[in-house]
């Protein structure tokens, strides 16, 4: 099966759009952030070939919502959001629910998102090892 990339990137470009006035209500992003999440434990299995990246993409995006760390370039975080949010979304290029294919364009997706702010993300764990803690994606999103 060929992946419609610019048709994928046509959808991350709108979910990126919905990530910029979701920021704005910090409950909203919250919100988004632990439905992510959920789905992502959920279907860890055929995930396991980006969890580690996703553990950091989620950790950072709960500690910028919740005010933790603010470090970050609003561009990355909107980036970072726009990723999660076409993630939880069941309908995108190739939807969810088909058997092993589902996730093929979310995992696209969220290695771009990676890549993307790869800078961010290690100045992000930097802080957390200056800090003396673990990343974690547990724990409260609000």
């Amino acid at each position: 099966m060929k992946l419609n990339r610019n048709k994928i990137l046509g959808f991350f470009k709108k979910s990126q759009s919905k990530a910029s006035v979701i920021l704005g209500d910090k409950t909203k992003a919250s919100n988004t952030i632990k439905d992510a999440l959920g789905k992502a434990v959920t279907n860890k299995g055929d995930l396991e070939g980006i969890w580690s990246k996703l553990v950091l993409l989620f950790a950072v995006a709960k500690d910028y919502v919740n005010g933790d760390y603010t470090e970050i370039p609003k561009r990355s975080i909107i980036a970072i959001l726009g990723g999660l949010i076409y993630f939880l979304s069941p309908i995108d290029v190739i939807p969810d629910f088909v058997p092993v294919l589902g996730f093929i364009d979310d995992i696209y997706i969220l290695n771009l998102v990676y890549r993307q702010v790869l800078k961010d993300l290690e100045k992000y764990k930097n802080w957390k090892d200056a800090q003396g803690k673990v990343i974690d994606i547990n724990g409260p999103t609000a």
